[in-house]
């Protein structure tokens, strides 16, 4: 009998130290993040930033091109916290954006972020994704190819394929050309193809014609036609010389004479300025009362034609 009450003992308390250990695993497992672990992709990530921060900056100014980084270099956006980790061996919890600002401004050869804690969220395209190894993220960074080239953005010297090198559209001069946004759309111009929002893409203004639209400046007035909203200086904005309203002002020639309207100080070759012309793209109406600009009659309804203006 003894035996009997020894046994049933010595089963309930390995019956209540079995539960135990089940209950601490189970809060272990909620409360101890991921191992960190080694990630090549994490280092590129992070390495990349490092071109878009200056110890000299303030903190809103790192942490603003760190943000645009993520999202137009690689198209994410960490759900913090993540856990990263160090070539030390050290692991830091990143609580969000700032603090991962400091840590990439902070970078030097000598300390810098090898790893990741695996699984973690990301924001890309609208949506919450898991990543659950290396191979994923490398394949998320690697998809971020703004102009569909082959090549993602980290990797690519001219992202939108525009033409023009991304360190080109450095406009401002700061040595920065992520935080250039020539149109004030949120997109910077080295991921913009229309960077002055004119219509017109940032390509089809290299009016020269030799692949590089950052020498082209129809009017002279310091500003590429691709970041000039009115790129001949007529008065009237490149978007308003659309004629044909396509959406893109650099296939309207509206007098036949190979420059286009937006490049054109008289489109309609009436001998009017567009700028001075009620009737620039020669569509026959005339918004002053008088009959049409590019006939030679009465433009202003003064009484006067104008073929009879110089005598």
């Amino acid at each position: 009998m003894k035996n009997l009450k020894f046994t049933l003992l010595s089963l309930v308390v390995t019956l209540a130290t079995i539960s135990c250990t089940n209950d601490q695993a189970t809060v272990d497992e909620q409360l101890v993040p991921e191992q960190t672990t080694e990630s090549a992709t994490a280092r590129t990530v992070t390495q990349s930033l490092t071109s878009h921060v200056n110890t000299q900056s303030s903190t809103v100014t790192n942490t603003t091109n760190v943000e645009n980084g993520m999202q137009f270099d690689f198209c994410f956006d960490f759900v913090y916290p993540v856990t990263l980790l160090y070539n030390n061996g050290t692991d830091v919890i990143v609580n969000g954006v700032d603090d991962l600002a400091n840590i990439v401004a902070s970078t030097t050869d000598a300390l810098y972020i090898t790893g990741i804690a695996f699984p973690f969220d990301v924001t890309s395209n609208g949506t919450v994704q898991t990543i659950k190894d290396e191979a994923e993220f490398q394949t998320l960074i690697n998809s971020c190819d703004t102009d569909n080239d082959g090549t993602p953005n980290y990797q690519d010297a001219d992202d939108d394929g525009d033409g023009i090198a991304d360190v080109d559209e450095d406009v401002d001069g700061d040595g920065d050309y992520i935080n250039d946004d020539t149109d004030g759309d949120g997109t910077p111009n080295y991921v913009d193809t229309d960077s002055d929002n004119d219509g017109a893409s940032d390509s089809s203004e290299d009016a020269n014609g030799d692949g590089d639209a950052t020498n082209d400046d129809t009017d002279g007035d310091g500003t590429p036609d691709y970041l000039d909203t009115d790129s001949d200086n007529d008065g009237v904005d490149d978007a308003n010389e659309d004629t044909n309203g396509d959406g893109d002002p650099s296939n309207d020639d509206t007098d036949g004479d190979g420059t286009p309207d937006y490049l054109d100080t008289d489109s309609d070759d009436d001998g009017i300025p567009d700028g001075e012309d009620s009737d620039s793209n020669g569509s026959g109406s005339d918004s002053d009362g008088g009959t049409t600009d590019n006939d030679g009659s009465d433009t202003d309804n003064d009484g006067s034609s104008t073929t009879g203006r110089n005598g």
